[in-house]
């Protein structure tokens, strides 16, 4: 499921970022991450409440629900609410994307 329209206008130089996490793994849509520290650029202006918000979710691991057109990745519980940059991830080693699930 697609949330975000793609990028009308050339991208800026360095964009889309790659799809590969902090260590180099690849990610997909539906893969599980680990969210580390929250970024200075995605919290340095927000109110008190939306930075707790996006703190309890350090430490986590949660699954990607969209890659956008610029390589940001979208989580959130079952609308995107917040984006990091891949390499702000790790792929969780546990964790199989959706689709690559064997039946036993």
């Amino acid at each position: 499921m697609s949330f975000f329209d793609p990028p009308q206008d050339p991208l800026p130089p360095g964009f889309p970022l790659a799809a590969t996490d902090s260590s180099g793994q690849a990610i997909v849509e539906g893969s599980r991450v680990r969210i580390g520290v929250m970024p200075q650029w995605l919290i340095h202006d927000l109110p008190a409440e939306d930075v707790a918000r996006l703190r309890a979710v350090e430490g986590r691991v949660l699954p990607v629900l969209e890659i956008d057109g610029f390589g940001y990745l979208w989580f959130g519980d079952h609308d995107p609410w917040f984006c990091l940059m891949p390499t702000e991830v790790t792929l969780d080693s546990e964790s199989v994307p959706a689709g690559k699930a064997t039946d036993h």
